[in-house]
């Protein structure tokens, strides 16, 4: 068994692995296929995200002392409300369709989560190979994300919502200033409350896509076996998984903001050309006077989505050195206190560099007489 590694020690072997790997020596053809496994496990796309104000009602004044309107009422137009209402129909398919597609993808990603442990850690990358191999894995991963997902919803629904709603039915936000104090109170613990359950959702999914990942497939286990693996290496080592998943804060920081710079040139580089043949089409199909027909624009669809395809698979291109990383670098951690891992590890290693003999060892000089 080797050496425990902390989350500082399992830097040098990942970067060793890494550079091994994609650059000494430059295999495009591998690298290119990597970039397809970046591409379907959405590993290109930095962290951030998005809020939503969405559901939350803040009341405003419509009216001032006098009795003048401040700010209209917002309303839909009627013609507009009629306009949707006759096409329902093809908003709750088009509303459908875009969840049966979210679903698709985060099931492909699921799947080409353990394609991505198989590369860097055997350094091949066969990709309707490995789509065959690791469906079973996948599957199982995938019910677990989205029973997760939605159990989490549920959690932060009843125990933020919840209160909100109570403090709405018992009159608190009629009258918001004979109940201040117990607004700000309320609203400090609802917000550590929100911000502890966002960090144990992300905590728990970096800990089943780094350390129950592994266990699934070298071991042909469901997630639930694999938890079962490593709770007990957690619960062991508190210590040196909390400087890990730190060290794993810094490291992802650190590589976003690189590669962002990167991206930001790349897309330059891209786009502006880019754009002006999309200029010079569209200038040139007004000169030959082509209008917005049904063709027309489902043929702009089409060209706007191999456009957006293209930026996709060139950052998971640029993205595919720091995936490599961060898979190795999970990989060292876990297998410094994993044994089957750590032979897999060692198995893949390169033999050690062996110096060459002096030349007198080869041709000793005959003895003196």
């Amino acid at each position: 068994m080797a050496l425990r590694l902390s989350g500082f020690d399992a830097i040098p072997p990942a970067m060793e692995r890494t550079k091994r790997q994609l650059f000494t020596p430059f295999r495009f053809r591998h690298w290119a296929r990597l970039a397809v496994v970046v591409m379907c496990t959405g590993d290109f796309a930095g962290g951030g995200g998005g809020g939503s104000w969405g559901g939350f009602n803040y009341p405003t004044p419509n009216s001032s002392s006098n009795g003048k309107q401040l700010l209209p009422p917002f309303a839909l137009p009627d013609s507009l409300g009629s306009t949707l209402a006759n096409y329902w129909q093809w908003i709750a398919v088009g509303v459908i369709v875009i969840v049966l597609f979210a679903l698709a993808f985060v099931y492909v990603a699921c799947v080409f989560r353990f394609v991505l442990f198989d590369s860097v850690l055997n350094d091949r990358c066969e990709i309707g190979e490995g789509w065959r191999k690791w469906q079973p894995q996948g599957a199982s991963y995938f019910l677990w994300t989205i029973g997760f997902g939605i159990t989490t919803l549920l959690v932060m629904a009843l125990m933020i919502g919840g209160p909100i709603l109570l403090a709405w039915r018992a009159g608190v936000f009629s009258s918001p200033g004979d109940h201040v104090f117990f607004l700000v109170t309320g609203g400090i613990l609802l917000l550590f409350l929100g911000l502890f359950l966002i960090l144990a959702s992300a905590l728990t999914t970096l800990f089943v896509k780094d350390f129950v990942v592994p266990v699934m497939a070298l071991e042909d286990r469901g997630v639930m076996d694999g938890w079962r693996r490593v709770l007990p290496m957690l619960a062991a080592e508190k210590g040196a998984f909390t400087i890990y998943v730190l060290m794993k804060i810094g490291l992802a920081m650190g590589s976003a903001i690189l590669f962002a710079i990167v991206n930001v040139f790349v897309l330059i580089g891209l786009i502006l050309p880019l754009g002006l043949v999309a200029l010079v089409v569209v200038v040139a199909g007004a000169a030959m006077g082509l209008t917005w027909t049904r063709f027309t624009i489902c043929a702009s669809v089409v060209a706007g989505g191999v456009f957006l395809m293209l930026l996709i698979y060139v950052l998971s291109f640029i993205s595919a050195p720091a995936m490599v990383f961060f898979q190795s670098y999970s990989m060292h951690f876990l297998g410094s206190r994993y044994p089957r891992l750590d032979i897999e590890l060692a198995r893949t290693a390169p033999p050690p560099k062996i110096a060459p003999p002096l030349p007198g060892a080869i041709n000793p000089l005959p003895a003196s007489s």
